[in-house]
């Protein structure tokens, strides 16, 4: 049976990451995700959204974590990430909250690489979770169970083409979507860190 990602071994993880302070530049090139859990014990929920469908938006309609670029007046990376969830989902994040963060993943879009990096930053809510109300930006924002990511029957993959080439990216379904892409690459991630690989779906 897989073990399922409890609250103290993320606490325990991620305390024990050393961090260097990063310079950081409110640039649009620089962006960065709330990886926001609420629940107690291995009983906790993840925040995911769908982002609307626009046709200038790389990430059209995509599953995704409350996130998004910076703006001149943000601070740091992890004000980014702080004010894109209470702007999307109207989640309060800071301090009280705050549990760690993850190294930068470089940006790619469609598969070719960009100027742009993304910091992910995580959060424990508290033992309950908190209403999600969508902006303009957020299609819908839902609090899903985290021990479902290591389900491998949710171990899913994406047949794309890109210049002629057809493509398997892995997924992992949640609902009638798929979560893939750059936000598989942060859950990926933050699995790695913790210690609980996220599992594939077997070729």
């Amino acid at each position: 049976m897989t073990k399922r990602p409890d609250i103290d071994t993320i606490r325990a993880a991620l305390g024990a990451r050393a961090q260097q302070p990063k310079p950081f530049q409110p640039h649009p090139d620089h962006a960065a995700v709330a990886i926001a859990l609420a629940g107690t014990g291995d009983n906790l929920q993840l925040c995911l959204i769908r982002r609307v469908e626009h046709p200038s938006d790389p990430w059209s309609g995509h599953m995704a974590l409350p996130g998004g670029r910076a703006s001149p007046g943000d601070r740091s990376a992890r004000a980014v990430a702080e004010r894109e969830a209470r702007e999307e989902v109207s989640l309060d994040l800071g301090d009280a909250q705050w549990i760690g963060e993850l190294s930068e993943l470089p940006v790619r879009i469609a598969g070719v690489a960009t100027s742009m990096v993304l910091s992910p930053f995580v959060y424990h809510v508290g033992p309950e979770t908190q209403p999600l109300t969508a902006n303009c930006e957020v299609a819908e924002a839902y609090w899903a169970p985290l021990a479902d990511l290591w389900d491998q029957s949710n171990a899913s993959e994406l047949r794309i083409e890109r210049n002629g080439v057809a493509m398997m990216l892995p997924a992992i379904r949640f609902r009638e979507h798929l979560i893939w892409g750059l936000t598989h690459r942060v859950l990926t991630l933050f699995s790695d860190v913790i210690g609980l690989p996220l599992p594939h779906l077997e070729q």
